[in-house]
């Protein structure tokens, strides 16, 4: 399912993958603020986000990292694709609206 939103930093933003509807308020509002803010300073004008989601490891995206191991909060991961055309990135985006883009990468 493929949905749009707009917002003032981007004009047309496709989402795709799991239905952020579906989250969590705190979680849904959380992956908005960190795509609207965080990832924008991280890799410009976002194109698409993609909600990533194994239902094998459970009914909703929400997780621990296990890229990072020593982090220990929950996160959900997005890919995350620039208007630019370059690579999409899987980001970890946290509960507070915050995200990262790598490992030890500081959460903006």
């Amino acid at each position: 399912m493929k949905r749009f939103i707009s917002s003032s930093v981007t004009s047309i933003l496709l989402w795709v993958g799991y239905d952020r509807h579906k989250l969590p308020t705190e979680w849904k509002t959380a992956t908005e603020i960190y795509v609207t803010n965080g990832a924008v300073g991280k890799v410009g004008q976002i194109d698409t986000i993609e909600i990533l989601h194994r239902p094998r490891k459970g009914p909703s995206p929400i997780h621990k990292s296990a890229f990072n191991p020593s982090d220990k909060v929950d996160i959900i991961s997005a890919r995350i694709t620039p208007k630019n055309g370059s690579y999409p990135l899987t980001h970890h985006i946290y509960k507070n609206g915050t995200g990262t883009l790598k490992k030890d990468d500081r959460r903006e």
